[in-house]
Protein backbone atom coordinates (compact mmCIF):
# COMPACT_ATOMS: atom_id res chain seq x y z
CA UNK A 1 0.00 0.00 0.00
CA UNK A 2 1.44 3.21 -0.94
CA UNK A 3 0.95 6.39 1.29
CA UNK A 4 0.25 8.49 -1.61
CA UNK A 5 -2.84 6.38 -2.49
CA UNK A 6 -4.02 6.90 1.50
CA UNK A 7 -7.25 9.00 2.40
CA UNK A 8 -6.34 11.50 4.94
CA UNK A 9 -9.46 13.01 4.92
CA UNK A 10 -11.42 9.58 5.82
CA UNK A 11 -8.71 8.48 8.27
CA UNK A 12 -9.00 12.16 10.11
CA UNK A 13 -12.91 11.66 10.13
CA UNK A 14 -12.66 8.08 11.68
CA UNK A 15 -9.94 9.22 14.27
CA UNK A 16 -12.14 12.41 15.18
CA UNK A 17 -15.00 9.59 15.29
CA UNK A 18 -12.87 7.55 17.79
CA UNK A 19 -12.59 10.16 19.94
CA UNK A 20 -15.86 11.45 20.03
CA UNK A 21 -17.33 7.82 20.92
CA UNK A 22 -14.09 7.69 23.61
CA UNK A 23 -15.31 11.40 25.04
CA UNK A 24 -19.16 10.29 25.23
CA UNK A 25 -18.02 7.06 27.01
CA UNK A 26 -15.23 8.99 29.08
CA UNK A 27 -18.36 11.03 30.03
CA UNK A 28 -20.51 8.22 30.91
CA UNK A 29 -18.26 6.47 32.87
CA UNK A 30 -17.28 9.73 34.73
CA UNK A 31 -21.12 11.05 35.32
CA UNK A 32 -22.18 7.21 36.30
CA UNK A 33 -18.91 6.63 39.14
CA UNK A 34 -19.75 9.82 40.57
CA UNK A 35 -22.87 9.49 40.84
CA UNK A 36 -22.50 6.16 42.18
CA UNK A 37 -19.55 8.19 44.75
CA UNK A 38 -22.66 10.61 45.51
CA UNK A 39 -24.79 8.04 46.50
CA UNK A 40 -22.26 6.32 49.10
CA UNK A 41 -22.13 9.45 50.42
CA UNK A 42 -25.70 10.43 50.89
CA UNK A 43 -26.11 6.85 52.41
CA UNK A 44 -23.10 6.94 54.47
CA UNK A 45 -24.60 10.57 55.81
CA UNK A 46 -28.14 9.14 56.08
CA UNK A 47 -26.48 5.74 58.12
CA UNK A 48 -24.54 8.10 60.40
CA UNK A 49 -28.00 9.74 61.40
CA UNK A 50 -30.10 6.61 61.66
CA UNK A 51 -27.07 5.04 63.94
CA UNK A 52 -27.00 8.65 66.48
CA UNK A 53 -30.99 8.55 66.31
CA UNK A 54 -31.09 4.84 66.70
CA UNK A 55 -28.77 5.21 70.22
CA UNK A 56 -30.34 8.38 71.68
CA UNK A 57 -33.52 6.10 71.44
CA UNK A 58 -31.75 2.91 72.96
CA UNK A 59 -30.58 5.03 75.46
CA UNK A 60 -34.23 6.59 76.37
CA UNK A 61 -34.89 3.05 76.90
CA UNK A 62 -32.87 1.68 78.97
CA UNK A 63 -33.74 5.06 81.08
CA UNK A 64 -37.41 3.97 80.56
CA UNK A 65 -36.72 0.76 81.57
CA UNK A 66 -34.93 1.77 84.34
CA UNK A 67 -37.63 4.32 86.11
CA UNK A 68 -39.68 0.74 85.46
CA UNK A 69 -37.88 -1.91 87.55
CA UNK A 70 -37.35 1.34 90.36
CA UNK A 71 -41.29 1.89 90.14
CA UNK A 72 -41.87 -1.79 90.20
CA UNK A 73 -39.89 -2.81 93.17
CA UNK A 74 -41.49 0.28 95.25
CA UNK A 75 -45.03 -1.29 94.45
CA UNK A 76 -43.79 -4.66 95.57
CA UNK A 77 -43.93 -3.01 99.01
CA UNK A 78 -46.91 -1.10 98.82
CA UNK A 79 -50.37 -2.66 100.49
CA UNK A 80 -52.37 -4.43 98.83
CA UNK A 81 -55.96 -4.03 98.94
CA UNK A 82 -56.45 -7.03 101.51
CA UNK A 83 -53.88 -5.16 103.70
CA UNK A 84 -55.82 -1.59 103.27
CA UNK A 85 -59.38 -3.31 104.18
CA UNK A 86 -57.51 -4.52 107.34
CA UNK A 87 -56.28 -1.25 108.33
CA UNK A 88 -59.96 0.07 107.69
CA UNK A 89 -60.92 -2.31 109.58
CA UNK A 90 -58.88 -1.55 113.05
CA UNK A 91 -59.45 2.09 112.27
CA UNK A 92 -63.06 1.04 112.29
CA UNK A 93 -62.60 -0.70 115.44
CA UNK A 94 -60.61 2.20 117.00
CA UNK A 95 -63.41 4.52 115.93
CA UNK A 96 -65.86 2.57 117.71
CA UNK A 97 -63.40 2.21 121.03
CA UNK A 98 -63.46 5.67 120.91
CA UNK A 99 -66.97 6.94 120.51
CA UNK A 100 -67.34 4.11 123.48
CA UNK A 101 -64.44 6.13 125.72
CA UNK A 102 -65.70 9.59 124.49
CA UNK A 103 -69.57 8.63 125.96
CA UNK A 104 -67.59 7.42 128.99
CA UNK A 105 -65.40 10.38 129.77
CA UNK A 106 -68.82 12.94 129.30
CA UNK A 107 -70.49 10.64 132.11
CA UNK A 108 -67.32 10.62 133.98
CA UNK A 109 -67.56 14.71 133.68
CA UNK A 110 -70.64 15.16 134.49
CA UNK A 111 -70.35 12.77 137.59
CA UNK A 112 -67.44 15.14 138.64
CA UNK A 113 -69.58 18.26 138.19
CA UNK A 114 -72.35 16.91 140.38
CA UNK A 115 -69.62 15.72 143.34
CA UNK A 116 -68.09 19.54 142.73
CA UNK A 117 -71.46 20.96 142.85
CA UNK A 118 -72.70 19.07 146.22
CA UNK A 119 -69.00 19.58 147.16
CA UNK A 120 -69.42 23.75 147.01
CA UNK A 121 -73.08 23.63 148.15
CA UNK A 122 -72.10 20.87 151.34
CA UNK A 123 -69.51 23.22 152.64
CA UNK A 124 -71.15 26.46 153.01
CA UNK A 125 -73.84 23.77 154.92
CA UNK A 126 -70.69 22.50 157.58
CA UNK A 127 -70.04 24.23 160.80
CA UNK A 128 -66.82 24.94 161.94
Amino acid sequence: MDLSQFDYDAARFWMGFIQIVGLVALFAYTHISNKSKANASAINTVRGDMEATYDHLEERVVRCERRQDVFESRMDGAPTHHDLSKVYDRLNDVAEDLSGVSGQMRALSHQLSMVNSYLLNAKGDQPK
